[in-house]
């Protein structure tokens, strides 16, 4: 009996040389890898980037696959309307607005590629989607995904879960702001007079080229020729600068032209405007005081200007008009 501490210590060295030479587990696979948002809203038809896969301590890096696509509602896999590729524009360089100041600048940066609507990218399982998800349609879809670190390889049906919600193809009133009306003194821009906010109607009027025609209409329904110089630009003075913050279109487009009744303005990409100058993306406009009669004012005292928000997201062409509600047009 007395030699039985002995034997136990000798049992327990050769226990923990065994564990010792015991291969170790490595890394870590989590069952539980999931998105944070379910599910997931992407507006149909613009840029989108979701937040990445929420990895529960899964080793990095991992690799991140997508075995099939499937309609929520009928559970039928829908890989086709995923793997089907449409052309887009994509970067080929950074874009600096301010560096970028003209429109053959930005399309030297740019070209068109033929890619898949949606997809999810490999390493950070984040959705992406663009402007050819307009030919997927609308509704809730699901995704399997197969996800693979250096611990091995895991499947996770339907993790994947996303919304493809229609949407409009700009942004302006009230998603991004509002019109405006202000009558500025001639001789003092210090000193205004507000009008009665003007009506804005936006529509997409074809899908190419990619062109904004701006019309500016009196109360009677007349428009105001630009080509008459009758619609001009802000000038820094007074509330506005040098760099000006009350931005025009000729500023973020510096392609366009004027006919005698429209500002017609070219812009290579959307998001467009890409980045806000200032002033978020209203866009101002003046009518000189020789051009307009504002009611209750004299006339040639006050310049009449104007301000729409507008963001657009879809490529196409988009026709703009902006109406007074109280200021006739001056021949």
């Amino acid at each position: 009996m007395k030699h039985k501490p002995l034997l136990c210590i000798i049992l327990l060295v050769c226990l923990g040389a065994t564990y010792a030479c015991k291969k170790s587990a490595v890394g870590f696979l989590s069952p539980y890898i999931h998105y944070e948002v379910n599910p997931v809203i992407i507006p149909k038809g613009r840029a989108f980037l979701s937040a990445g896969l929420n990895g529960d301590g899964t080793s990095q890096p991992f690799s991140v696959k997508v075995l099939h696509y499937y309609d929520k509602a009928t559970g039928k896999i829908v890989d086709s309307l995923f793997s089907k590729t449409y052309p887009v524009q994509v970067f080929t360089g950074v874009i600096n607005p301010l560096v970028d100041t003209n429109f053959a600048l930005i399309t030297a940066k740019l070209t068109t590629q033929k890619i898949t609507p949606i997809s999810v990218i490999p390493a950070s399982g984040q959705i992406t989607a663009n402007f050819g998800a307009l030919n997927v349609p609308g509704g809730e879809y699901q995704f399997d995904v197969q996800i693979t670190n250096e611990t091995g390889t895991r499947v996770y049906p339907k993790l994947g879960d996303f919304i493809l919600r229609d949407t409009t193809t700009f942004d302006a009133v009230p998603a991004i702001g509002a019109t405006s009306e202000t009558r500025i003194m001639v001789g003092n821009e210090s000193k205004s007079v507000v009008g009665k906010p003007p009506l804005l109607t936006i529509t997409r009027v074809a899908d190419t080229p990619n062109i904004i025609t701006v019309k500016y209409m009196d109360k009677n329904g007349v428009f105001f020729n630009p080509k008459n110089g009758e619609i001009i630009s802000r000038p820094a003075a007074g509330l506005n600068p040098n760099p000006a913050f009350l931005q025009s279109l000729q500023q973020y487009s510096r392609s366009y032209y004027y006919t005698d009744n429209a500002c017609v303005f070219r812009y290579p990409l959307t998001p467009f405007p890409l980045t806000s100058l200032g002033n978020g993306f209203n866009i101002y406009q003046r009518i000189p005081s020789k051009f307009v009669h504002n009611d209750g004012l004299p006339d040639g005292a006050y310049s009449l200007n104007l301000r729409f928000p507008i963001r657009i997201y879809v490529p196409g062409s988009y026709l703009v008009i902006e109406q007074t509600v109280d200021a006739t047009r001056v021949n």
